[in-house]
């Protein structure tokens, strides 16, 4: 994709005004990070995380693995729905990037029979939710920015019902188990994901590692 292309064209949620602030924005980005040992794609990851947060520290706290964006972007391509733990990612996704491939998100915490589920097995809305959506996840892209818990369940699909998503973006924020939650999933070294270290995420972090690979895609 040009970004200095036809923006009605190539990107029609974006109005050329806006585009310029993001471009001004990430070569401030790059001259203010100096070096870093992200190649080129997994740099434009970090960087739209950077964009969003205003928060340098994450270029020392994203983690990839190997596989993460070729296998990400290549889910996206097929138009896979995009699993998330929370309505605030979902709202967040851009509609015209979403449209690109068609992909879908879908909350699953959302559905109303999500509380009975959750009462039926004594957990949370989120783990619940999850497991009940374990069969269609196969294949899919997961983005977990809020719940730990939900991250938790993920991993356990993997490795008790083998469960294998395409990817999982996992960076839940908080202080009661997000740290553990994601360390989880980091050593799953089968299982192609984005995380980060420590405390530090959020719903808008796995929007814009999300929004970040989407845009690879158009390239």
């Amino acid at each position: 994709m040009n970004p200095q292309g036809n923006e009605q064209h190539d990107r029609p949620g974006l109005v050329r005004a806006g585009q310029a602030i993001e471009e001004s924005s990430f070569r401030i980005i790059d001259a203010e990070a100096g070096h870093h040992p992200f190649p080129e794609e997994q740099w434009q990851v970090v960087r739209r995380v950077i964009h969003t947060t205003g928060d340098f520290e994450y270029r020392d706290l994203i983690h990839f693995h190997p596989l993460a964006i070729t296998a990400g972007v290549a889910a996206l391509r097929r138009g896979v729905p995009i699993f998330t733990d929370t309505r605030m990612i979902q709202t967040g996704l851009a509609p015209w990037r979403l449209g690109w491939y068609g992909n879908r998100v879908v909350t699953p915490s959302a559905a109303p029979e999500s509380q009975q589920w959750a009462e039926a097995l004594g957990t949370t809305r989120s783990v619940a939710a999850f497991r009940h959506s374990a069969g269609r996840m196969e294949g899919s892209i997961v983005a977990v920015g809020n719940a730990p818990t939900a991250l938790f369940e993920a991993v356990r699909m993997i490795l008790e019902e083998r469960v294998r998503p395409a990817l999982i973006i996992g960076v839940p924020v908080g202080f009661v188990q997000a740290a553990e939650s994601k360390e989880a999933l980091r050593k799953l070294t089968d299982q192609p994901s984005i995380t980060v270290f420590g405390r530090k995420g959020g719903s808008a972090v796995a929007v814009a590692i999300t929004h970040a690979l989407l845009e690879l895609a158009r390239l």
